[in-house]
């Protein structure tokens, strides 16, 4: 039978609503998105900054942190880059701003650093969506100062765009009140967060089994909650704790960087974890404990932000996959996987010897979206893990949610 598809019209934008309010914090961002990162770009935006001159001080840096992009590494989007001197773009002066951006503007800079941390997309939903990443500290001041929760908002647009979507894929066509229920079920705070998320696959567990019966399937979505106890969903055992811990600095070691800030925090963070005696090494759960019990105490009422990370994290993703029922329960895995690590690095950002500030929780907060968020082969790797230790279960979910 030939593949057919639906061509949908894109009549409206959908954004959450401080995507609004984002402005870049330059000189006063403490993780600069100029620091540890590989900064690549298109020929286009090569060619124009091979064009651009300025001041002696410009030059200078422009001929030292532009070149062209070699072998493999060569794409679409890999023609050309900045030099990372130290894992410092050559362009960010020593008090944080852009040389390049102060002296020609925002417009002389490649598309990457004009639209950093915002995401674009023409989606499945019948929107154009727009996103933050949570991987930029001024993101996650926003998200900081939403204790009642996201909205979203949306707009008309100027129609032209289309979106093609398989008309055999069901769950696509379905995708957005998909995602509205799994949000809304993120949002509920009736319950714990690590209980939300496990209604959410239990709900996604039914179309990842084949349920093709989509009104009734949210219909019995929107019911779970009000069928469920707060507080029954999750039984800790004494294995919870070691398993959480296991596949979180399991996930953190395996974690490449260049940036010598994150490097650092990643060995604080192991070193006081492990415990090596000769060549066998066991984790220590009782510093994880101490630095649960200094996060309870040191942000007592802001529960919410860890729920607005997961909501932002949820969209930005535009999750659950949905081409497949196999798909959808793989974004489902990899979603918990996220968690579970934003949940461990942010409790480790209050160890010991740590301030436990809101500055060191979204340092570790932008240094786990950087190294996990934005490496997408990475995630497929932990994710597939599980389904070769055959551990995708909802269960074994319930166990990386505790802890």
């Amino acid at each position: 039978m030939p593949e057919t598809t639906w061509s949908v019209p894109i009549k409206a934008d959908l954004r959450p609503a401080y995507y609004d309010d984002f402005h870049c914090l330059a000189a006063a961002c403490r993780q600069s998105c100029c620091v540890g990162w590989s900064i690549t770009f298109n020929k286009k935006d090569y060619l124009s900054l091979k064009r651009q001159a300025g001041t002696p001080e410009l030059n200078e840096r422009m001929q030292r942190g532009l070149r062209r992009v070699r072998g493999e590494r060569v794409g679409e989007h890999t023609y050309g880059e900045f030099t990372m001197e130290d894992s410092t773009c050559a362009l960010l002066r020593p008090d944080g701003l852009c040389q390049l951006q102060l002296e020609k503007g925002p417009a002389a800079l490649p598309d990457v650093c004009q639209t950093f941390p915002r995401k674009d997309v023409l989606s499945r939903s019948s929107y154009r969506e727009y996103s933050l990443t949570p991987a930029c500290e001024g993101v996650l001041e926003l998200l900081w100062n939403l204790p009642e929760g996201i909205d979203f908002r949306s707009d008309p647009i100027k129609p032209g765009w289309t979106v093609n979507i398989k008309t055999e894929e069901l769950l696509t066509i379905a995708f957005q009140s998909i995602r509205s229920q799994c949000i809304d079920f993120l949002q509920d705070r009736r319950f714990s967060l690590p209980e939300r998320i496990l209604l959410m696959g239990m709900s996604l567990k039914e179309l990842a089994d084949g349920e093709t019966d989509l009104p009734a399937w949210l219909a019995r979505a929107r019911a779970l909650p009000e069928q469920t106890q707060p507080g029954t969903l999750l039984k800790e055992t004494e294995q919870t704790l070691p398993l959480v811990l296991a596949n979180n600095t399991h996930a953190l070691s395996q974690l490449a960087t260049t940036n010598q800030d994150f490097a650092a925090l990643r060995a604080e963070i192991l070193h006081q974890l492990t415990q090596t005696n000769g060549t066998k090494a066991r984790l220590l759960t009782n510093p994880y404990r101490r630095a649960q019990d200094r996060y309870a105490e040191r942000f007592p009422d802001r529960a919410y932000f860890m729920e607005n990370l997961l909501v932002a994290v949820f969209f930005h993703l535009q999750l659950p996959v949905t081409n497949t029922p196999e798909e959808l329960w793989r974004s489902y895995v990899n979603f918990c996987n996220l968690y579970a690590f934003y949940r461990f690095m942010a409790v480790m950002s209050c160890r010991e010897g740590a301030e436990g500030s809101r500055n060191d929780l979204f340092r570790s907060i932008v240094h786990a979206s950087r190294g996990m968020l934005h490496n997408s082969q990475h995630q497929a790797i932990l994710r597939d893990e599980y389904f070769k230790n055959d551990s995708a279960t909802l269960a074994h979910m319930a166990l990386l949610l505790g802890g």
